[in-house]
């Protein structure tokens, strides 16, 4: 037997079950058995999705004072700087001070209260500038944030303040320092 006098028959599967009903063939219909499912499963991932956003905790949207939120590094403060002039206000358990050139912000967080210890500030020689200076370390250290305020000849309005986890809880009166 040649190659050529080889004849192969491959029977093709049947496309419909022998039983003809509707439940028979609703099997065989791709509309019910492959996208309906899928459909259904996006849905609910879609909508677990948005119920896990809509429902986070609001302690991961903290909100300091005005738009420039900094978190300040560990420093030896102003006393360990080896020249500058700098003007400091307190407030329970908050030391801010400003370093008059370099643009620098300490704070310090004089008691273990569990709060941080914030400088918040206004810029107002930049239209409507301002933010706050977090430390979050611990309390007895000092911490800095190095800014850019553009105008040497300006001002920046400065206060100490309290924070639980983002959220205000008490601060001193607003003190005029000069850059």
């Amino acid at each position: 037997m040649g190659i050529n006098q080889l004849t192969v028959s491959i029977e093709q599967p049947t496309r419909w079950p022998t039983d003809h009903s509707e439940k028979a063939n609703r099997a065989l219909n791709r509309r019910f058995t492959m996208y309906a499912p899928r459909r259904r499963h996006l849905f609910l991932a879609a909508a677990a999705g948005l119920a896990a956003t809509l429902l986070a905790p609001a302690a991961a949207q903290a909100a300091y004072h005005g738009s420039e939120t900094d978190y300040a590094v560990y420093s030896l403060g102003p006393e360990g700087e080896p020249f500058g002039n700098y003007e400091c206000i307190t407030f329970t358990g908050v030391i801010a001070c400003l370093k008059e050139t370099g643009d620098r912000i300490y704070v310090k967080d004089t008691k273990a209260d569990g709060y941080a210890a914030v400088a918040e500030w206004d810029y107002p020689m930049s239209g409507q500038r301002s933010g706050s200076c977090v430390n979050k370390l611990n309390a007895g250290d000092w911490g800095v944030c190095n800014k850019d305020f553009s105008n040497d000849d300006g001002y920046l309005y400065v206060r100490a303040a309290r924070y639980n986890s983002g959220n205000f809880v008490d601060s001193g009166v607003w003190e005029k320092m000069w850059l």
